[in-house]
């Protein structure tokens, strides 16, 4: 086809590549493992951000088509988050959360780091002269590790202004003069304009529908079946249920005489 553009017609998923992509990334890897949202310790029961942001949780009161977060979000506990889940943090939870965890936490949190980092300067001063002095240990000759801002300051504001691009192209509708506004620098992500200006609101090709009959299917129980029953039991129990929902349908619609 002399007008198929390779590059230009291939389709790049918002689910997978935002939802899936930037803000698992950001929570995931940014923010639990970067210490921003710190986990409670075993040994000490002292309150952390993660028990802020889950005490927010248990007080919301959302419609039933938005996704619920676990309880124990942010631990091992809390399990995988499903595609649906990370729609409702980037954009319901997480604007009205984040920026109350960040006026919290950040003072304390750099009032800790300036802490260490004047014991760490303190100890590298102590390091340094033991070592010019001939006293220090063998091998001892390396600077510790300097202490780490977990918290940046400007991180609640950042993530809002992600929230309000996301909130404009995961849209039920779009229009052209909001797309050269918004500027993500994920490198997949930054195709998504070009994909809007072809096919429309996401609405239109994400793959929240795969996804979803993913998650119908794993739901059956397959009784480890292989070579080829596997198939065969998700055909059976998905027909299953289609003939229930199908019958239902049709009796709700039934209207009886006496």
């Amino acid at each position: 086809l002399p007008y198929f553009d390779p590059v230009r017609m291939t389709v790049i998923d918002p689910m997978h590549s935002f939802l899936l992509g930037i803000i698992q990334t950001q929570w995931f890897n940014a923010w639990i493992n970067g210490k921003n949202f710190r986990q409670r310790t075993r040994t000490a029961e002292v309150v952390c951000e993660l028990d802020q942001i889950h005490a927010y949780l248990s007080v919301f009161e959302m419609p039933s088509w938005v996704a619920r977060l676990p309880e124990k979000v942010g631990y091992p506990a809390g399990g995988s988050l499903t595609s649906d889940a990370w729609k409702g943090l980037a954009l319901v939870f997480g604007p009205i959360m984040i920026p109350l965890v960040w006026d919290e936490w950040y003072p304390k949190n750099k009032a800790a780091y300036e802490v260490s980092l004047a014991n760490w300067e303190k100890r590298e001063v102590n390091h340094v002269k033991i070592n010019a002095a001939g006293k220090g240990k063998k091998g001892d000759n390396k600077a510790s590790e300097k202490p780490v801002m977990h918290m940046h300051e400007g991180g609640a504001d950042n993530f809002l202004k992600l929230a309000a691009a996301l909130k404009i192209i995961l849209g039920r509708s779009i229009n052209d003069s909001d797309i050269p506004h918004i500027k993500p620098t994920h490198h997949w992500v930054t195709h998504i304009f070009d994909q809007l200006r072809d096919y429309g609101p996401v609405y239109g090709f994400w793959t929240f529908l795969f996804e979803r009959l993913n998650k119908v299917l794993k739901s059956y129980s397959t009784n480890n079946h292989g070579g080829g029953e596997l198939e065969v039991t998700f055909f059976h129990a998905f027909e299953k249920d289609h003939e229930l929902c199908t019958m239902v349908k049709i009796f709700s619609t039934c209207i009886y005489e006496d």
